[in-house]
């Protein structure tokens, strides 16, 4: 087996091409709403561990998308040999770090992230390449020419990510290679960031027990898969869930081979006795939750992902179809972990709302966009401290394209909700709303405007300043017990709950008052149809428009 980067803080290191890692061990746990045993075996976090393999060709690793169950399925499908090799090693090493693995988390958060879209990010590599006409040479011919590809728009950073270099180097320079060949050599999927938010699964099935006693007739027992008969059994149902109609069930029975003459149950919504430990459980609580996670598992499909909106307090008031929106690397294979989100590599996060200028017209708005992770790669360049209890920030794609990045992708997402153009918050408001402690000016003043303009210029489009109509802070809307609220200042609700955020943001426009702003914006009506974004740079504008279909 292969190890992974010992730099890599949740790699289980193993000998060989293929190790086994934890990076992605808890965002794993929370979709698969895992509950994990106390005195859990390496068996039960085969389904958690991820499978990577080392780069021959350099010092990286990449994940492979199989967990170590996944991969020891296909093994076993397989036959031969390799599939008890593997299950020697992983064992072997797994129990290793047994102590460090019980150390996380039991039962998973109910927040997860999920993804909204697959945004069609694509490497302008592969087609520069053709663009040479170079369709067999040297190793040592095809690395020149690659290189010589930066000075014709390619970036630095999207041939490095590619490992193309470093394939090539590690070769004879006289080898001789065809173009197909070189192409196969690249792979930039690590640096593809998922269009993601973070969610809540809105099926919970805590709290929800009432308590009765119901004694269920003899007759039912079979039917049920209940043990015993006449008078040497007995079965009530003292706990039902109120929703969904599981049981508890406290049993009372003795045999010769029963360990215990009491114990409890859980029945499903059909009465009938599900798998569980045998004979039982010891108490009531530990019988409870075993039914909700059974609940959340069974129901799963019953569920629908809610996105969280945790920071929508520092947003401008008003506005639709408020999100926050994450760039996520669910494929680096180094961990981060953000400050404002559960979700690991979080390159960067947008805050948005769909508004509508004074003079009427639709557009998506950007009340922030922020890059904890490479605010805190320029922290530490700085030689400030980001505190002794955060460990140093890995590396991280984009450093100088991240808000280029987001702009390109926050187009695309504007022209499918179908809005007539994107604005941005401009840095007095930003100053106004955080004073010295937000982000930095500079990204507001120069990073975002010079984006914008690269995009304007590449794409053809207006990029102006609007009027936004903005209720003031007096009146909020946010959602409580009973429903939607209209909040004063003070956090007070000053009516009844709505049903709905739309009628409490009607009532809240109509008890305010407004004040304007000028915001930048760049009007996207007549763009045709994105269907492929350069993921470094801006390309060429007929790029933007056609299929592309390379890997």
């Amino acid at each position: 087996m292969n190890g992974t980067n010992p730099r890599e803080p949740n790699a289980l290191i193993s000998d060989g091409g293929l190790g086994l890692s934890t990076g992605r061990f808890d965002e794993r746990q929370r979709r698969q709403r895992l509950c994990l045993p106390d005195a859990a075996t390496c068996w039960d976090y085969a389904s958690l561990i991820d499978i990577v393999l080392r780069d021959s060709d350099s010092d990286a690793f990449r994940f492979t998308g199989k967990t170590a169950a996944q991969w020891m399925a296909e093994l076993r499908k397989h036959g031969g040999s390799e599939y008890e090799r593997f299950r020697t090693r992983y064992e072997s090493i797994v129990n290793r770090h047994l102590a460090s693995l019980a150390r996380r988390p039991r039962e998973p958060d109910n927040d997860y992230c999920v993804e909204l879209a697959a945004a069609p990010l694509h490497s302008s590599l592969p087609r520069l390449i053709r663009l040479t006409g170079l369709m067999r040479a040297s190793a040592a011919q095809w690395s020149a020419t690659l290189r010589s590809l930066t000075s014709r728009g390619l970036k630095p950073e999207e041939l490095e990510m590619s490992g193309v270099l470093a394939r090539l180097c590690r070769m004879p320079g006289a080898n001789i290679l065809l173009q197909a060949q070189v192409l196969q050599m690249i792979d930039l999927s690590q640096v593809v960031p998922k269009f993601a938010c973070e969610s809540r699964f809105d099926f919970i099935v805590r709290s929800g027990w009432k308590e009765g006693c119901h004694r269920i007739p003899e007759k039912e027992y079979r039917r049920r898969r209940l043990l015993g008969k006449g008078t040497d059994a007995r079965h009530l149902i003292r706990f039902r869930h109120r929703s969904l109609g599981w049981a508890v069930v406290n049993t009372r029975y003795s045999d010769l081979v029963t360990e215990r003459t009491f114990w409890w149950s859980v029945l499903d919504e059909k009465g009938r006795l599900i798998d569980q430990p045998v004979p039982g459980f010891p108490d009531a609580e530990e019988a409870m939750e075993y039914a909700e996670i059974q609940m959340n598992q069974t129901f799963a499909r019953w569920g629908k992902d809610q996105a969280l909106a945790k920071w929508e307090r520092y947003s401008l008031p008003g506005g639709d179809n408020y999100r926050e929106i994450l760039l996520q690397l669910d494929d680096w294979p180094s961990t981060y972990q953000p400050r404002h989100y559960r979700t690991r590599n979080v390159l960067v996060h947008i805050r948005t709302s769909v508004r509508h200028t004074r003079e009427g017209r639709r557009i998506l708005f950007l009340d922030e966009i922020q890059s904890d992770w490479h605010a805190d790669l320029h922290t530490e360049a700085s030689g400030e401290s980001r505190g002794a209890r955060r460990p140093p920030a890995p590396m991280a794609p984009f450093r100088k394209e991240w808000p280029l990045l987001s702009m390109k992708l926050m187009i695309w997402w504007a022209q499918r909700l179908g809005v007539e153009g994107l604005a941005w918050t401009s840095a007095e408001l930003q100053l106004a709303r955080w004073k010295k402690s937000g982000p930095p000016e500079t990204l507001y003043r120069k990073m975002l405007p010079d984006a914008a303009r690269l995009l304007a210029t590449t794409l053809s489009l207006p990029f102006e300043q609007t009027v936004l109509s903005v209720r003031n802070g007096k009146r909020r809307v946010a959602l409580g017990r009973h429903g939607w609220e209209v909040r004063s200042s003070e956090n007070v609700p000053v009516t009844k709950a709505f049903r709905t955020r739309t009628q409490a943001e009607h009532y809240a426009d109509l008890v305010s008052e407004f004040f304007v702003i000028d915001v930048p914006v760049l009007w996207i009506s007549q763009l045709q149809p994105i269907r492929s974004i350069p993921l470094y740079g801006v390309g060429r504008r007929e790029a933007w428009s056609a299929f592309n279909s390379d890997r």
